[in-house]
C-alpha cells in the first residue's frame, strides 16, 4: 500500500537525519533556519514535518504553536482529507520536508492555503531536484534515505503557490555536496560560503519563504451624474390639525 510505503520512507528519513555523518547537513540547515526566523512574524504557528528541527522554531513570542508529525501528513494528500484546523487559523506555516513525503503535493498545498490566514507566511524546506543531490538520486537505491523521498522541482512548488496568489519573498539553497562525513565538518562553513556565490540555486536543500498576497479594500467615492434637489412638501399634502 502506497501510504505504508511513504510512512516507511518517512521513518527512514528521520533516522538518516539523526546519524552522526549528517551533522554537517543539520548544521547547515540550522544556520539557514536561524536567518529565516527573523522573517517569521505572526501569532499562530503550525509546524508540519520532521520533528528534528521543531525546537528551532519554537518561541514564547508566539500565541500558539501546533505541530503535526510527518507520518500523519501523508494521508492528507487526497482531496477528501482535510487538516484538523479551521479556515484561516494560522499566520505562520512551516513545512519541514513535508512536501517531500507526498507523491502529489498539490492537494495538500490547497489545504495549506485553506488554513492560512490573510498575509500568512509559508516557510518550506525540502530536497532540491535541480542539484547534485537530484542527479545522485538516480544512481542510488531509492529504497534508502534520503533518496527515497520525493524531490520536487522548486519551480513547480513556486508555480503551485503562485496559482493560489502567493509571492516568493526569499528562495535560497544550501548543502551543495550530496554526501557528508566527519572530515567535512571543518570545511562546512567555507563550502557554504562558496556555494552561495558560485551555485546559489543548486544546493541539495532549498529554503523558500512565501507570503499570501491579499488585495486591500480601497474605498471608492461615489459620483452621481445627476443632481438631486430636496423639495419641501407642499402645504396641501400636510396633515392639518383641528
Amino acid at each position: 500500500m502506497k501510504i505504508d510505503t511513504n510512512t516507511h520512507h518517512y521513518t527512514e528519513l528521520v533516522r538518516w537525519y539523526r546519524k552522526t555523518k549528517t551533522y554537517p547537513i543539520r548544521k547547515s540547515i540550522t544556520s539557514e533556519v536561524s536567518e529565516f526566523r527573523h522573517s517569521l512574524d505572526g501569532n499562530n504557528v503550525l509546524y508540519l514535518g520532521l520533528p528534528e528541527f521543531k525546537k528551532k522554531f519554537e518561541s514564547t513570542k508566539y500565541a500558539s504553536f501546533f505541530s503535526v508529525d510527518g507520518k500523519d501528513i501523508i494521508k492528507y494528500q487526497s482531496v477528501e482529507k482535510k487538516l484538523p484546523f479551521e479556515d484561516k487559523s494560522h499566520d505562520i506555516i512551516i513545512l519541514m520536508h513535508a512536501l517531500d513525503l507526498l507523491d502529489k503535493p498539490y492537494n495538500f498545498i490547497r489545504e495549506i492555503d485553506r488554513i492560512a490566514s490573510d498575509d500568512a507566511k509559508i516557510f518550506i524546506v525540502g530536497f532540491n531536484k535541480l542539484s547534485l543531490w537530484g542527479l545522485t538520486r538516480k544512481l542510488y537505491n531509492k529504497k534508502n534515505s534520503p533518496w527515497s523521498a520525493n524531490f520536487h522541482p522548486i519551480s513547480n512548488i513556486k508555480e503551485w503557490f503562485k496559482i493560489l496568489s502567493y509571492d516568493v519573498k526569499i528562495n535560497t539553497t544550501s548543502c551543495l555536496l550530496p554526501f557528508a562525513s566527519k572530515s567535512l565538518n571543518r570545511y562546512i562553513d567555507k563550502l557554504s560560503f562558496l556555494q552561495k556565490f558560485l551555485f546559489p540555486s543548486y544546493g541539495g536543500i532549498y529554503f523558500c519563504l512565501l507570503n499570501k498576497a491579499t488585495i486591500p479594500l480601497i474605498p471608492q467615492k461615489l459620483k452621481f451624474k445627476n443632481k438631486y434637489v430636496v423639495h419641501t412638501f407642499p402645504k396641501s399634502t400636510m396633515n392639518k390639525t383641528v
